[in-house]
């Protein structure tokens, strides 16, 4: 759906795709996690990561990490817990669980791009749990907790990277707003994209998903266009 994989072969990056057990990424949003056997997907991610350094010729200064919806937490857990590996980060209808956030002082700055659709009901942009009856049939039994507002993650993270408090904002019509936080130097980026009416969606994307449980896909950007651009422009 994201099209990384064909975007990696022109652009010339490497593509890690990792897989949560039972589709599931521990994430923070469960306060039991450990009690429920979860497994610690942060020292996983930071597995795969040194796996592919030892597999690869890779720039060590240059590994981001990009996920969708519990990919979305899950990279943002990452984010604050492993910084000193990562170089960016990239979300699209995910923040972070509302713990995470809370504690999230990761130990250098790490540039950040997030889109997000204002109508997204699986991860709320106003924060909290997630809405719906597919929602709900989803989480049963699975211990899922709130998650962070997307203006109150914006925030954190712009205190975190020790950005100017006050963004340039852009809009693209008919439905994007960007709004862009900067600082001293490049590690200090935050951008946040609001898609108006933006569903549970990957913008851009031609595959899009089921419209009636998911809402609608802006086509007024690619999201993947966007995150590698962001991306691109950082390295630690």
């Amino acid at each position: 759906m994201a099209g990384f994989v064909e975007l990696s072969e022109s652009a010339g990056f490497v593509v890690a795709i990792p897989e949560a057990i039972d589709g599931i990424w521990n994430d923070g949003r469960d306060p039991d996690a450990r009690a429920h056997g979860r497994p610690d997907d942060v020292a996983y991610l930071r597995g795969i990561i040194e796996d592919v350094q030892a597999r690869l010729s890779i720039d060590p200064s240059r590994i981001y990490v990009v996920g969708m919806s519990n990919g979305a937490t899950m990279a943002g857990r990452l984010a604050c817990e492993s910084a000193d590996l990562i170089a960016a980060l990239g979300q699209v209808a995910g923040t972070a669980a509302s713990g995470v956030a809370e504690s999230c002082r990761p130990s250098v700055p790490v540039p950040l791009v997030q889109i997000h659709g204002s109508a997204d009901r699986y991860a709320p942009y106003a924060g909290g749990r997630r809405q719906g009856i597919l929602a709900r049939a989803l989480l049963l039994g699975r211990g899922m907790g709130p998650v962070a507002g997307v203006d109150d993650w914006a925030r954190a993270w712009v205190d975190v990277n020790r950005a100017d408090e006050h963004p340039a904002t852009t809009r693209l019509e008919p439905d994007v707003t960007i709004r862009r936080w900067r600082g001293p130097q490049p590690a200090c980026d935050v951008d946040f994209y609001r898609i108006d009416g933006g569903g549970h969606t990957w913008p851009g994307s031609p595959q899009t998903l089921p419209r009636f449980l998911f809402g609608s896909t802006s086509q007024t950007i690619s999201a993947t266009r966007v995150i590698w651009d962001f991306l691109a422009a950082h390295s630690r």
